[in-house]
């Protein structure tokens, strides 16, 4: 009955009233902007992680592994048993048979010796279809060389992609430059690769009678693998170069990408049962992400943080309502006692009150969430690059949109503020009219 003039009240008191709430609404909306900023830079960094372990890992969405133990089912490569002749085609039927099945890629994990004319060192590394591997990074991470071609591209017999450490070992010239993903419409530069000319020699322990085996290779390319351990030992081969090197036709994992749209969850479940009525009791599907330790540690750390901040922002918030509501409400005590006498109730009186600091916290919001707006639009339209501890590539930093937080921090703001208003407006609608009238 009285809504169109509650409003239009609340407001019209605001605005009067608009010099004394300055500071709680600077206080409010600095501690939205924080909150926005934040929440889209871990979005940002868990989007970021998230896209490297699935297309430049060339992990995809689910993993085919065959654990030989607890600690195998928990950590990757840990006591893996590989998968046979036989067991890959049966897994090659499944994965084909299913429509929502993009891609597969089997992976075999190598390890032993490289040698040239000068230089032992070891290495460990895979091999790999190199088409499927193609097909699972997509055209932002397919290029995934600084020097020299990517295998997909190489037309010799066995091609052999170094990391930049191990590379820099053998003699090779290369780039002081890490990896980025092409963006839509680039073309990657050509980057020759100069080695020590004559090929490498890599020696491995096999899993056949033959106890140790060399094979040759040449190097094609080096890879920025984005962790310095990691490139000091990397190589990454063709899978029959793989599979000679260790005289097998094992393999130790399959990497499956799913179609766009398709879930996850369901799908580890469709090719898990599948696996299961085909006999291969002992294989089961992984989630990519329960191979990604480092995505869950991170995801884990910026998560803790936001929470803490969320609740800082809150208190902080709420406190500098409920004080200015106090000041504000107490120096308008004779105001509410005339709208009492005049008739209005006290329901009106104390929803007037809600309705002033929620214009007040939803105008901070506003402000906030704006500021925060355009902020992550010159962040992003900067572009600006950065090598974090331990990595050798250069990553992005980005903030990401995240209306949901936009929404939440509106409406828990709103809330506060409601709650705030309530609490000196109740000790003051307790006082009888004619005492508070009586007061000079």
């Amino acid at each position: 009955m009285h809504t169109k003039l509650l409003l239009n009240m609340s407001l019209r008191n605001l605005l009067r009233q608009g010099r004394k709430s300055i500071g709680t609404l600077v206080v409010m909306a600095v501690s939205i902007l924080a909150l926005c900023l934040l929440s889209g830079y871990m979005q940002a960094n868990v989007e970021l992680i998230r896209d490297a372990f699935m297309h430049w890992g060339a992990r995809g969405h689910l993993l085919i592994e065959r654990p030989a133990s607890q600690l195998a089912r928990e950590v990757e490569g840990a006591g893996q048993l590989p998968l046979t002749a036989a067991m890959q085609q049966q897994i090659d039927e499944l994965l084909t048979a299913d429509r929502e099945v993009a891609a597969s890629a089997r992976i075999l994990r190598i390890s032993g010796m490289l040698s040239n004319a000068r230089v032992s060192t070891i290495f460990a590394g895979i091999g790999q279809d190199v088409q499927a591997i193609r097909q699972i990074k997509g055209p932002a991470y397919e290029y995934d060389v600084v020097a020299g071609t990517p295998l997909w591209m190489e037309t010799r017999s066995q091609p052999l992609i170094l990391g930049q450490g191990l590379a820099a070992i053998l003699g090779c010239e290369v780039p002081k430059v890490g990896f980025a993903p092409l963006q839509p419409g680039d073309t990657p530069a050509s980057k020759p690769m100069q080695c020590p000319p004559g090929p490498l020699e890599l020696t491995a322990t096999t899993r056949g009678d033959a106890r140790v085996n060399a094979v040759r290779a040449l190097p094609s390319g080096i890879m920025d693998w984005g962790i310095k351990e990691v490139n000091d030992r990397l190589v990454v081969m063709p899978m029959a170069d793989a599979q000679a090197l260790l005289n097998t036709r094992d393999v130790s994992e399959y990497h499956v990408l799913l179609s766009e749209g398709a879930s996850l969850q369901a799908a580890q479940a469709r090719i898990s049962a599948g696996l299961q009525q085909a006999g291969l009791t002992d294989v089961e599907v992984f989630l990519w992400s329960d191979r990604a330790t480092f995505y869950q540690q991170v995801k884990a750390v910026l998560g803790g943080f936001l929470n803490f901040i969320a609740v800082v922002a809150c208190a902080i918030g709420f406190t500098s309502l409920l004080n200015a509501s106090y000041m504000n409400f107490a120096q308008r005590a004779r105001e509410f006692a005339i709208l009492r006498s005049l008739g209005f109730t006290r329901r009106f009186v104390m929803t007037l009150t809600i309705l002033e600091n929620s214009w007040l916290a939803l105008a901070a919001a506003l402000l906030g969430i704006g500021a925060a707006g355009a902020i992550v639009w010159a962040v992003r339209e900067a572009r600006i690059m950065w090598t974090p501890p331990g990595s050798s590539n250069a990553v992005p930093v980005d903030l990401a949109w995240v209306m949901p937080t936009y929404v939440v921090a509106t409406l828990a703001v709103v809330l506060l503020a409601a709650f705030a208003s309530t609490i000196p407006t109740r000790k003051i609608l307790k006082r009888p009219i004619r005492a508070v009238l009586a007061e000079a």
